[in-house]
């Protein structure tokens, strides 16, 4: 036995090792009878099938989504493999290669490059923008926002400072720029075409434009339009500016530009660029901002599976006024970090389109990196991929209220550069952890928690226009990222008062604003900042903080510095000399109103203005108030103050003696807010949810769901006008900067849902819908001071009358149809039971109509009877109450339809 057994054992292992090294020389023959395939720089890449015929198949895809992008318009697109050089597609060639523009802004990142090469700039350095530059004979505003803080040169080039930029040119001078630009082969031709124009790139002595006198008075001019692409000495071809582009963020590999299929293709490098990983990723940081939250915003590619990062330009042609808009853009493998491996973009889109601005060339070119995206994604492609809902804000993972219901804001980190989403609640703790850490009185900060969240609920959508909410500097309110171990001291004053907020005498919510010390009185904000003053913001006397840190100062300004920062900015410039300062006007509570600026020319400004400006220039500590005396010391002005910020509102030192003197929160809110009175958000909204008040007046108000958080922009809102659309059946009014077409659609939406219930209803009762009043509200403030309904409601019902949150808000959480039905569905509930149907039953059925259920399911956790289910629904306290009582609202409905359907609900609703 054991010798057979011997025998068969090794019998068989015999028979494997013949088969082993049979699929052995059967792999060997495959393998080199297969066509030889090239690498190249950053080429290698492991997918499934034929490698080229994948090529080929993308770049079809990318050639299709390129022609569909531009149709008929004028200009060109160009899409390039930037790790080799080879043209994928393109539309219109002859303008792609035989016409020289100027680049406008999309020059920057070489003016960066440049100039961290001659050391001007680094990393750390900053640089504070007036809003414009002015030159000699050449002056250009700046498009991004007010109230930035200083930009690094990553920021400068995503929100495409023309200040920054033009400055550094004048620095930068005759020679570093032009010499950085000719080593990526500007003004020479690229090789791609017989016929290509070979573009210019001259120093400023050079030619007519230069337009240099004896004294070379114009020269900073010249280097300042160079610097930001505005100037005829430099004039670009769109495939050479793309080729610089891809050197620049690959890593210094400048190829030749070669139209061919990935078959044998062997790249052409003409040089190799000396740029250092730091310099490089200072520009790419740059350019992931501009897409994140710079001049390509708007675009939404950050939504795309992919990373993507690129630069806007818009410039103005040789000839004419209208401006060309260009956008060059690069795709890789989706990174959580962010972080561009040079080995892994592989694709760059240039768009240049005529008559346009650099933003509308960016959304240009989204539909090709979306083809890109979908035509390249492999089953065994780089793990790490996430969808589009994914690719938005960052949310914050610690939650020290941990209210997963309260309402939801996105705040803007502006030194990081990201923007974060986190509830209302945490958001106050944020602002506390950043302007309330040095007060010890539990009665203080309470004080400082309530103005904090109050000026959240009025303000909220304070940067629509940027797609997030606040941002985290004193333009808003200053906010730090919440820590893993909070202060517990501003964590129980913040729920302490969670919820609460301060009102006037007509129950609306005010504009509350606090600073550091008033310096005896605070400020009436018409005389501050000229606009109408509210009762409780005229100023009170605060006898409180005289005797605070910051109750006296004293600043001595040389007349150098002062001069320098009168300068910066257009109101305040008084040309080459400064002779005098002197307050012309002073407020009740001692402020300078008005200030008159002497030199070579004259100026007058509001006191508070001012002050900002030369805090910009000179640092924030540098005049801490507007409330201050002006005098001289040989060359240096010398201002003697008190207060430390605005004044406005509630005063941090004034409060603090307040509290430590025994006052309670509700006493020092009276003390600097005046005629106003803290309301929680139960109080604050009218209750047909929650009682009779709601009964009373009328409105009834539905929960706002956290659907599809981040899964759009928000849009521009504006607090000057409101318009009016009409449709047959129902009347909109809505704020003027929401754009036309979302105001169409919600008409379309309403009417379509209008003959869908008709549809549904006319089948068991007789309906009749009167027409409607609709009002998208412009701001969350707007819609509580107007409805009473707490922040997190979604909508309100009265009447003939449907008010409605925000429109960006509604779009931001995914609602705004469903809303709009269920709005819409209660009117016709109403109208059928002739207002008197229970409540659960509305509600329940509102949900069903409007396509809720889903949302509504999840939280579906209490079961109660019809009547114990009303009873709590009149008495709810908190929104996360008011979801679990509407989810179970829809339960019973569906168990109402699943047993007797959808008619016998139309009927109970018609049966008195």
């Amino acid at each position: 036995m054991t010798l057979v057994g011997l025998s068969v054992r090794t019998f068989e292992r015999i028979r494997r090792e013949h088969a082993l090294l049979l699929a052995c020389a059967c792999v060997t023959i495959l393998l080199f009878n297969l066509p030889v395939q090239r690498l190249s720089f950053g080429s290698l890449r492991l997918v499934a099938g034929d490698p080229a015929r994948d090529e080929a198949a993308i770049d079809a895809a990318l050639q299709d989504a390129a022609n569909a992008a531009l149709q008929n318009r004028e200009g060109t697109i160009i899409v390039m493999d930037p790790r080799t050089g080879r043209v994928r597609a393109t539309v219109n060639r002859a303008a792609a290669y035989s016409q020289a523009l100027m680049p406008g802004s999309a020059i920057k990142p070489f003016t960066t490059l440049a100039a961290l090469r001659a050391g001007l700039i680094d990393e750390d350095s900053r640089t504070a923008c007036p809003g414009r530059f002015t030159g000699l004979n050449f002056s250009l505003a700046c498009v991004h926002g007010d109230h930035l803080p200083p930009f690094n040169p990553s920021q400068a080039i995503a929100y495409s400072c023309n200040y920054y930029f033009a400055t550094l040119g004048q620095r930068l001078g005759r020679d570093k720029l032009i010499a950085t630009l000719r080593e990526f082969d500007f003004g020479k031709p690229t090789g791609i075409a017989g016929v290509e124009a070979t573009g210019v790139v001259r120093p400023c002595e050079s030619g007519s434009s230069a337009r240099v006198e004896a004294n070379h008075a114009v020269e900073p001019d010249c280097y300042a339009r160079t610097a930001v692409g505005e100037s005829e000495n430099l004039q670009v071809t769109p495939i050479q500016l793309l080729a610089a582009y891809a050197a620049l963020v690959n890593g210094g590999h400048l190829y030749e530009p070669r139209i061919t299929d990935a078959i044998n293709f062997d790249p052409t490098e003409r040089s190799r660029i000396n740029i250092s990983p730091q310099q490089r990723s200072i520009i790419t940081e740059g350019m992931a901002g501009a897409v994140r939250y710079g001049t390509a915003r708007a675009a939404k590619l950050d939504t795309l599976p992919i990373t993507i990062i690129g630069k806007t330009g818009t410039a103005n042609p040789a000839k004419g006024f209208r401006t060309n808009g260009w956008f060059i853009g690069f795709a890789a493998p989706f990174a959580s970090s962010g972080e561009l491996d040079p080995a892994k973009i592989e694709v760059a889109v240039l768009v240049l389109l005529s008559r346009a601005h650099g933003s509308q060339a960016a959304e240009l070119a989204r539909p090709i990196f979306a083809a890109y995206a979908n035509a390249s994604q492999q089953p065994d492609r780089e793990s790490g991929q996430r969808s589009s809902a994914d690719a938005s804000s960052t949310r914050t993972d610690q939650s020290a209220i941990r209210n997963p219901q309260s309402a939801i804001v996105k705040v803007h980190l502006v030194h990081d550069n990201i923007t974060e989403e986190l509830s209302l609640e945490d958001y106050v703790l944020g602002v506390m952890g950043a302007e309330g850490t040095l007060e010890t009185e539990p009665e203080a900060l309470k004080a400082l928690a309530i103005a904090i969240r109050t000026y959240g609920v009025k303000n909220a959508g304070r940067h629509a226009k940027d797609g997030y909410d606040f941002c985290s500097t004193t333009h808003c309110q200053r906010f730090v990222k919440i820590s893993t171990a909070p202060d517990p001291r501003l964590v129980a004053a913040v729920r302490a008062t969670e919820g609460k907020t301060l009102v006037d005498d007509r129950g609306e919510v005010i504009d509350s604003y606090f600073g550091a010390s008033c310096g005896g009185e605070t400020a009436n904000i018409g005389d501050l900042w000229g606009i109408t003053p509210p009762q409780y913001l005229r100023g009170v006397r605060d006898e409180y903080c005289e005797s605070g840190p910051h109750a006296n100062w004293t600043d001595t300004i040389s007349r150098a510095d002062l001069l320098r920062a009168v300068q910066s900015d257009s109101r305040t410039d008084v040309g080459s000399h400064l002779d005098n300062i002197l307050i012309s006007k002073r407020d009740d509570s001692g402020r300078a109103e008005f200030i008159r600026l002497v030199g070579e020319h004259e100026k007058t400004i509001r006191g508070w203005d001012f002050k900002i400006i030369v805090g910009r220039v000179l640092g924030w500590n540098v005049l801490k108030s507007s409330r201050f005396e002006v005098g001289r010391a040989g060359s240096n002005f010398v201002f003697r103050g008190t207060g430390f910020g605005h004044g406005l509102g509630l005063c941090q030192e004034g409060a603090h003696v307040m509290a430590a003197r025994g006052a309670s929160y509700q006493k020092i809110l009276e003390k600097y807010f005046p005629g106003t009175n803290v309301k929680t958000e139960v109080e604050t909204r009218r209750q047909d949810d929650t009682g009779s008040s709601n009964r009373a007046t009328g409105w009834k108000s539905d929960v706002l769901t956290y659907a599809n958080v981040s899964a759009s922009r928000r849009l521009p809102i504006s607090a000057s006008r409101m318009q009016t659309i009409s449709s047959e059946h129902f009347r909109l009014t809505y704020p003027a900067d929401v754009d036309r077409r979302d105001a169409n659609q919600v008409l379309n939406t309403l009417e379509s849902a209008r003959a869908d219930y008709l549809r549904r209803a006319s089948s068991a009762v007789s309906v009749n819908i009167p027409s409607l009043e609709i009002r998208l509200n412009e701001s969350t403030g707007d819609f509580t001071s107007r409805t009473g309904q707490p922040w997190w409601a979604a909508a309100a019902t009265k009447g003939r009358s449907i008010e409605l949150q925000p429109l960006r808000l509604l779009k931001q959480r995914g609602v705004l149809f469903t809303t709009l039905r269920h709005e819409l569905a209660h009117v016709v509930i109403d109208a059928i039971s002739h207002d008197r149907a229970a409540h659960w039953l509305s509600e329940g059925f509102a949900i069903y109509l409007a396509g809720e259920g889903e949302t509504f399911s999840k939280g579906a956790r209490i079961s109660l009877s019809p009547e114990n289910l009303e009873d709590r629904l009149a008495h709810a306290k908190s929104q996360t109450e008011m979801r679990a009582l509407y989810a179970a609202a829809y339960v019973k409905v569906t168990e109402i339809l699943r047993d007797s359907g959808e008619a016998s609900i139309w009927q109970k609703l018609n049966t008195p």
